[in-house]
């Protein structure tokens, strides 16, 4: 075998290497791993006489907290900063048609899987109904459980608080959109 075949081999090794390095890193862009680690001010303090906190009571508080609570604090601004998770695959933007996934510019109030031009999957058609805060509360908690068999891939946002500013910005983006829900 002479030298210019095996730069070939070589070659050919290296970009395939080098073509699924560059694939891992798009793939983590696009989809980032939720963070294993909760930061310190998620934490519950320790009580001064030295006892183990209640570890009932981060979860109480959280659970506490409703859709109409969370909406009335939410952002559109922070929510769309949280968007850019959806932007690969998503536009609120009339113009830009659909993505990967569906244009969601007046999702708020829209009949759900009724994007022109759009393919849905059988699992988003049967899903029916009309989108409000509430179905997408649900929905983006948890797409694949909320609708089993659906194409998205997004693992959901596990926050009210993140779910509440997306609502909203996408109530925001909506102008057809009915009313948010009030405590």
């Amino acid at each position: 075998m002479d030298s210019f075949t095996i730069n070939k081999i070589a070659g050919a090794i290296l970009g395939t290497f080098l073509f699924l390095f560059a694939i891992q890193l798009v793939s983590e862009l696009i989809f980032p791993e939720p963070e294993s680690h909760q930061t310190g001010h998620d934490e519950a303090e320790a009580p001064a006489d030295g006892a183990a906190p209640d570890a009932a009571a981060p979860v109480a508080a959280a659970a506490e907290i409703d859709l109409p609570t969370a909406l009335a604090s939410a952002n559109a601004d922070t929510g769309g900063k949280i968007f850019k998770k959806c932007a690969a695959c998503h536009s609120v933007t009339a113009a830009d048609g659909n993505k990967i996934g569906p244009n969601l510019h007046d999702v708020m109030g829209r009949k759900v899987a009724s994007a022109a031009g759009f393919a849905y999957s059988p699992a988003m058609t049967s899903f029916g109904g009309v989108w409000t805060a509430e179905r997408l509360n649900k929905y983006l908690t948890s797409p694949k459980e909320a609708v089993p068999g659906n194409k998205m891939a997004f693992a959901g946002l596990k926050k009210i608080t993140e779910r509440a500013d997306v609502i909203l910005f996408l109530q925001v983006n909506s102008p057809k959109a009915p009313p948010l829900p009030v405590k």
